[in-house]
């Protein structure tokens, strides 16, 4: 598997040392710097996401995602999705198709889609669809739309309902269940992480990626993963646009990534 990294917009260099790059749609807009930063990074080469930023509850019109793809032309673009809503997620996807078609864009970029669903049959009727779409190239394992579909109901409330827990298990789960129907059929990009440790379970060829701010998150909190790989803090609401990184140990966020870069890695 490859791998993106995310870093708060005050030191985006840590994102220089993913496979990939990671842009959220959402910091596009807001900063002309982080702007300067994902176009240099695509000058270079870089194979560049285009986020629709669901996650970070900053969700961009149609509009303003369909500009951000015309001013960045990145290789693939995330679909607006809607959280646990199967289908808002893919009626949004689908007029998201015949928006790009208008524009001219489905020829030069990928669609990426998320399944979304309050439960976990919505969510594989969501994942199945997709499957069906030709015009859809890659699908999201989300790490909030996952654990909320696959978890049971005894493992939510061991985890006292508590943000960004449970990631990992949820999408093993998931993977196994995908894998043993035979119905990994289109790369699988894991969005954000729990444990670093998640990947290295993933055998099988069409799990192709993860981003995660995690290594760089726990790092600012003085977490180290080669001490502890299972510790999971929720990442602050506004992180990315306001965090001060002056202040973080590097080689520990370079440890940290490292530590990620390894477990994807392990199935190469």
């Amino acid at each position: 598997m490859e791998y993106y990294v995310i870093s708060p917009v005050s030191n985006l260099e840590p994102m220089k040392l993913g496979d990939r790059i990671f842009a959220l749609s959402h910091l596009w807009v807001q900063f002309p710097k982080y702007r300067e930063f994902i176009l240099e990074q695509k000058s270079l080469g870089k194979f560049i996401t285009l986020d629709n930023s669901a996650a970070e509850r900053a969700l961009v019109t149609e509009d303003v995602l369909i500009d951000v793809c015309k001013e960045l032309m990145p290789d693939e673009v995330i679909a607006p999705d809607v959280l646990f809503d199967m289908n808002a997620t893919m009626d949004n996807a689908t007029s998201f198709k015949v928006r790009m078609d208008q524009e001219g864009l489905s020829d030069r970029i990928n669609i990426f889609f998320c399944p979304q669903g309050e439960t976990k049959q919505e969510w594989l009727e969501a994942y199945m669809w997709a499957m069906s779409q030709d015009w859809i190239s890659v699908i999201g394992f989300s790490k909030i739309a996952v654990p909320n579909a696959w978890l049971e109901d005894k493992d939510k409330e061991s985890y006292g309902h508590q943000d960004d827990q449970g990631i990992k298990e949820a999408r093993h789960a998931c993977y196994d269940y995908l894998k043993d129907m035979g119905a990994l059929l289109k790369p699988i990009h894991c969005l954000g992480q729990g444990s670093y440790t998640e990947f290295e379970y993933y055998d099988h060829p069409m799990m192709r990626s993860t981003d995660s701010v995690y290594p760089v998150l726990a790092a600012s909190a003085g977490i180290d993963f080669r001490e502890d790989s299972e510790t999971r803090i929720p990442t602050p609401h506004s992180y990315l646009e306001t965090y001060d990184m002056s202040d973080v140990d590097m080689d520990l966020v370079k440890s940290n990534i490292e530590m990620l870069s390894q477990s994807c890695k392990a199935n190469s």
